[in-house]
């Protein structure tokens, strides 16, 4: 299929097929236009879309960032959960806290954490 190199930087080309899709295709400082050819055609071409009329190159913006806690990150929702699960999720506590808890101790040692948890809490 016949292409166009619309957009070339360090290490990457964008190109435009002839039926509207186009790729990024990475591009080696050794290629050669048979290799590089060879690459393009391994490459999955996305057709094109349209963008909302309010997008434009060179746009600018400002957006304002929230202060980082668990509570924005993990927010928990009150469910129809039975009370042996809502017990287990509380002693697990946030995900924040088992990834530092394997961590520190080890994943033997949180295994045998989930395994006293559920001893403690039972399936009802």
């Amino acid at each position: 299929m016949d292409y166009t190199i619309t957009e070339l930087s360090d290490e990457k080309a964008v190109v435009t097929f002839a039926d509207g899709a186009w790729a990024t295709v990475p591009v080696l400082e050794t290629d050669t236009k048979e290799v590089f050819e060879t690459r393009l055609q391994g490459f999955v071409t996305k057709i094109t879309g349209s963008n909302p009329e309010w997008i434009a190159v060179n746009q600018t913006g400002s957006v304002t960032q929230e202060a980082y806690s668990e509570t924005t990150v993990e927010k928990v929702e009150e469910t129809d959960n039975p009370a042996w699960l809502d017990a287990r999720i509380a002693a697990y506590g946030a995900t924040s806290s088992q990834i530092e808890f394997i961590t520190e101790k080890g994943l033997a040692a949180w295994q045998e954490e989930v395994a006293a948890i559920k001893l403690a809490n039972p399936i009802v």
